[in-house]
């Protein structure tokens, strides 16, 4: 079983689906991540124009309150949709995606990116660490 962790963190964590089966083969989707142990990391390049950094920062200043908030998560600047944008613009992905039996969202704002993946490869998807193990222990199982 082929699993892609999908997060927007650029450190993955080491054991995010806990002590899996030697027949699992676990694989991140990252923004500037690296290798970790003895699973693969893709590092999707994050945006880092004078467009960018603009929007990073009219972000910080949406954060100030509930409201701003709720705004922000509709907007563009969505530190998700922003992921999205990247991950759909890597030209890796395809190929990277394309033995994968499924797709774990390893953080809110990779729950977009990870959605839209789902749907366009027709891959399975769940949104969490814990749903994510227990969709791989449910696979093993069968």
């Amino acid at each position: 079983m082929n699993v892609v962790v999908v997060t927007t963190a650029s450190e993955p964590m080491k054991e995010p689906l806990g002590e899996l089966p030697d027949t699992v083969r676990l694989m991140h989707v990252t923004w500037g991540g690296r290798e970790v142990q003895n699973h693969a990391a893709l590092a999707i390049a994050a945006p880092n124009g004078p467009l960018a950094r603009f929007g990073t920062r009219l972000s910080r200043v949406l954060q100030r309150g509930p409201v701003l908030r709720m705004l922000e998560r509709v907007s563009p600047l969505d530190r998700g949709a922003r992921f999205w944008r990247a991950v759909r613009h890597d030209e890796r992905i395809p190929t990277t995606l394309a033995d994968a039996d499924l797709l774990v969202a390893g953080d809110r704002d990779a729950n977009l990116a990870c959605w839209h993946l789902a749907r366009r490869l027709r891959i399975a998807a769940v949104s969490g660490y814990a749903a994510g193990t227990k969709e791989v222990l449910q696979w093993g199982m069968q």
